[in-house]
């Protein structure tokens, strides 16, 4: 009886223990309350401006991340993709970034795919999904440079609308792409967006 008792207590302590340990760091990304489905379309939008900072400084008022949702389980991170091909552009001629170097026109193109991840600890992580993340800067009349990371890692808000993201300096390299001797081997981006649905009608929130 008193081996039954033992065993019977033991039981409902391990059952206590499994009832109140912390659940692993989730995030959710919600529309109006409602969790978006994967597949949902997702814009993140800047605000402030995009820059470039090494060597030379590029500056771009406009860029939109248009992507889709991947992951959005309520048991882990919030994952969204962005296609290959996002511009930024600026207040140069004919909408282009403006920079320090020469003539001061630039592009800036993002030449692989971005995986955005919302995680534990309000850290925001972009990949190339699978591989490094690359983008271009095109100087008019002069020639392009070619960065990539393996990663960049930022912050997020949660519980507010819209939700915002940021990369503030993320380290990115020039070396091994190639480029002339006007590069910076070395640079800095920092963006700073806020996420919304596709035509930015409803601001979105991380919690």
């Amino acid at each position: 009886m008193h081996k039954k008792l033992i065993m019977t207590c033991m039981a409902i302590a391990a059952f206590a223990s499994f009832v109140i340990a912390p659940s692993a760091s989730a995030t959710t990304l919600t529309e109006s309350g409602t969790a978006l489905a994967v597949g949902s379309s997702v814009e993140a939008k800047n605000e402030g401006n995009v820059e470039f900072t090494g060597g030379v400084t590029v500056t771009c008022s406009t860029a939109t991340l248009k992507g889709q949702v991947t992951q959005n389980n309520s048991s882990g991170a919030v994952k969204w993709e962005v296609p290959i091909g996002t511009v930024a552009s600026g207040t140069g001629p004919g909408g282009d970034c403006t920079s320090s170097l020469f003539g001061g026109a630039a592009k800036m193109t993002f030449n692989t795919k971005q995986c955005l991840e919302a995680g534990a600890n309000d850290v925001l992580k972009v990949t190339g999904c699978g591989g490094e993340f690359t983008f271009s800067l095109n100087f008019t009349g002069t020639g392009t440079c070619k960065y990539h990371a393996s990663s960049a890692s930022g912050t997020y808000t949660t519980n507010s609308t819209p939700a915002q993201g940021s990369l503030a300096k993320a380290p990115v390299s020039g070396a091994g792409e190639g480029n002339g001797i006007f590069c910076p081997e070395e640079g800095f981006l920092t963006m700073r967006v806020n996420f919304h649905t596709t035509g930015g009608t409803t601001g979105l929130t991380l919690s």
